[in-house]
């Protein structure tokens, strides 16, 4: 089902609960990806269609039309590695705006897959700024507070 995204900074804000086996996780993808399909956009955090689960997709462009797609269930970042790029980012949530955000080239992710079997991955480059994006909400944190400032 297309879901409403959700743009309050307030909602968006509280961090997201464990998904367990009794969540109904098929239908939270279902509903992920087939809002995310009707925007423009590489990834989508249940918390943007109002559903406070730590659970994300993501569908990331490789190039000739090939993508990354994942499914990420009680994702934990592990590991953030140096160097770091100040990125331009944008977020579906707050359409429209632009941030100067600092993030990692480089980070390694634990998580659940759609089967609830336990997967590292190590991201790179675009994939690590979406991965870590969408962690970010999971955790209760938007591109408002990524936000990068010259100290």
């Amino acid at each position: 089902m297309i879901r409403e995204i959700i743009s309050s900074i307030n909602l968006l804000r509280q961090p997201c609960q464990e998904v367990t086996k009794d969540d109904d996780i098929k239908s939270i993808i279902q509903d992920l990806k087939d809002t995310l399909v009707t925007l423009r956009g590489y990834a989508l955090a249940a918390n943007q269609i109002g559903l406070q689960k730590k659970i994300c997709y993501c569908k990331i462009p490789k190039g000739n039309n090939e993508y990354t797609e994942l499914v990420m269930i009680n994702p934990k970042v592990i590991e953030k590695d140096k160097p770091v790029k100040f990125i331009d980012e944008g977020c579906l949530s707050f359409p429209g705006l632009r941030v100067t955000t600092k993030r990692y080239i480089f980070c390694t992710v634990t998580y659940l897959n759609e089967k609830f079997e336990e997967c590292t991955s190590m991201f790179q480059d675009l994939e690590s700024f979406v991965v870590l994006h969408e962690c970010s909400h999971l955790e209760g944190r938007t591109i408002l507070d990524e936000k990068w400032r010259a100290k």
